[in-house]
């Protein structure tokens, strides 16, 4: 009997497989961009300029992580390389900063998807016993991805495999209606927006359609689940990077403009993508346009808990963890995180809320710092390959990688500043309090080996 394989096969499957979150990413980033500067009466000026930098700092960012990729083959992506490059340190931030962003995907992908439901089902905004039914919906679909995630990967990829596949025919369904009823108008590029009038506007817009970006560093963790040589693997890997940012870049520059001018950002029942898509798709198609929403959201979800799984098992098996918390079930995945993921998650919909703009801003921060810690990481190394030989090529390379960094740590800044009350400064907190954890952990188990050791030789 031939032995079945389980890897990867093409760019396209992998763009299926690990896409799921940031194909989701322009079905929501464009309302808390809109409110902010069409409430404030700037959009004019700023719209077109704050797209274009989201669409540079996806470029440049992408070119990194064609290198990141190509390098670091063995699936720890980003992570591996910064504690190749700077040390365990690295490690413990980027690993912190990872257990929070998981259960922030979590918030902003369910409440995502509650949106996307309350615009078909209005009754969701209405209370019940003082809570909106829309957070019970919440807490309740929260308790079935727990329990279906718990069950195994397997059992998450055949509930939720089809469905990126769906949210890109719908990304490229609004793509071609754009084109097909408006024609190609990319968004202009008006120098005023820089002007000490609009530049906080213009840069306030920047960092909240940054939240594009969030999940590209799941590619660079599926190296290793593709079939093949390495070289193989990272050039399937990257192809399927560039599967997903592509689209994400011509929904930007395409429908970003469509949704700008047919939306009303200040209507608080309906999102405006899905005033846009009711717009520019036929009945039957904008209905199966959500669905195919609601579904890839919900599987953003259980690719969340999914990561924090294998984080946590990767985690305990490197003793950072207690043994008990990576401890596999008989499904043969550590359960415990992901209730911990489940019961906080349902907490916080009850105290603050389903609106995905309350996570957003504290979602992209986290995820520009991993960035930016990774572009520093590539620029040390590729410094280090330029000594060993200069050229022109790995020069213009250099410098292009250097310009990355720049931008994301940049953004990092904005952000940190523009939202550190409302919720930002979270990060001050938890990244100390999980690093110093992942110290005394790791600490103890190195005592208790050693105290091993001593009674074994005694």
């Amino acid at each position: 009997m031939a032995n079945t394989n389980h890897k990867l096969s093409t760019a396209v499957e992998g763009a299926l497989a690990g896409g799921g979150d940031p194909a989701t990413s322009p079905l929501y980033v464009f309302g808390p961009f809109l409110k902010l500067i069409v409430v404030a009466g700037v959009a004019k000026f700023t719209f077109g300029v704050s797209i274009w930098l989201a669409v540079l700092t996806i470029i440049v960012v992408s070119g990194v992580y064609r290198l990141v990729i190509y390098w670091i083959t063995d699936g720890s992506g980003g992570s591996g390389l910064d504690e190749e490059e700077f040390g365990q340190w690295a490690l413990k931030i980027d690993a912190s900063i990872a257990f929070v962003e998981y259960t922030l995907t979590f918030l902003v992908s369910m409440s995502a998807m509650v949106t996307f439901l309350a615009d078909r089902f209005l009754v969701l905004n209405e209370n019940f016993f003082g809570i909106q039914l829309r957070t019970i919906f919440a807490i309740g679909a929260s308790l079935l991805i727990g329990w279906l995630v718990n069950r195994g990967p397997k059992t998450a990829s055949k509930v939720f495999g089809p469905a990126t596949a769906g949210v890109l025919l719908l990304l490229w369904s609004m793509i071609l209606a754009v084109i097909w009823k408006q024609g190609l108008r990319l968004p202009d590029f008006n120098l005023v927006a820089f002007t000490p009038e609009y530049i906080n506007f213009t840069l306030g817009g920047y960092v909240r359609i940054l939240a594009v970006m969030t999940g590209i560093e799941v590619f660079a963790n599926m190296v290793a689940a593709y079939e093949g040589p390495p070289v193989e693997r990272s050039r399937k890997a990257f192809g399927s990077l560039a599967i997903i940012m592509g689209t994400t870049i011509m929904t930007m520059l395409i429908v970003g403009p469509a949704i700008y001018q047919l939306s009303d950002p200040t209507n608080g029942e309906i999102s405006v993508f899905t005033q846009t898509m009711d717009m520019l798709l036929p009945q039957p198609l904008s209905y199966l346009g959500s669905i195919a929403g609601i579904a890839v959201l919900l599987s953003a979800c259980a690719a969340s808990a999914l990561g924090l799984q294998n984080l946590a098992m990767g985690l305990s098996l490197r003793h950072y963890l207690p043994a008990v918390i990576g401890r596999a079930n008989k499904f043969e995945v550590a359960d415990k995180p992901v209730w911990i993921q489940v019961a906080v998650c349902s907490l916080l919909f009850l105290l603050v809320g389903t609106d995905e703009g309350l996570y957003l801003a504290i979602y992209a921060a986290g995820v520009f710092v991993m960035l930016s810690m990774t572009a520093w990481a590539t620029s040390k190394r590729l410094l280090r390959e330029w000594r060993e030989s200069v050229t022109v090529k790995k020069t213009l390379v250099f410098v292009g990688v250097i310009f990355a960094a720049l931008m994301t740590t940049i953004a990092t800044f904005i952000i940190f500043i523009e939202r550190l009350f409302d919720g930002v400064w979270i990060y001050f907190f938890f990244i100390p309090l999980l690093f110093l954890a992942f110290t005394y952990f790791h600490k103890k188990q190195d005592e208790l080996q050693r105290s091993d050791k001593k009674m074994m030789i005694s």
